[in-house]
């Protein structure tokens, strides 16, 4: 078992697509697209990248994913929550 943050742990190696492994060492965090303050969160996340001179394709990744979350949040408003 590997703890990714104070809520959440994982049972399996957790890699990049790749297939990198990420060192057991390594703090994690696992946000939800329940959080209804995740799209805001994210977006300010994309601007940092971007003025920090972040590959255009990790831009792109990070802005289908918002995108995604911000659909989903759309057709489930009932399951959005604060985060606790």
């Amino acid at each position: 078992m590997r703890q990714i943050d104070g809520k959440y742990k994982t049972s399996g190696d957790i890699t990049k697509l790749d297939g990198t492994p990420i060192p057991e060492d390594e703090p994690l965090i696992l946000f939800r697209g329940q959080d209804k303050l995740l799209p805001e969160t994210l977006e300010k996340y994309n601007e940092l990248c971007k003025n920090a001179g972040s590959p255009q394709e990790q831009l792109d990744k990070l802005a289908q994913q918002i995108e995604k979350i911000k659909q989903w949040q759309a057709a489930h408003p009932d399951r959005l929550k604060t985060p606790d």
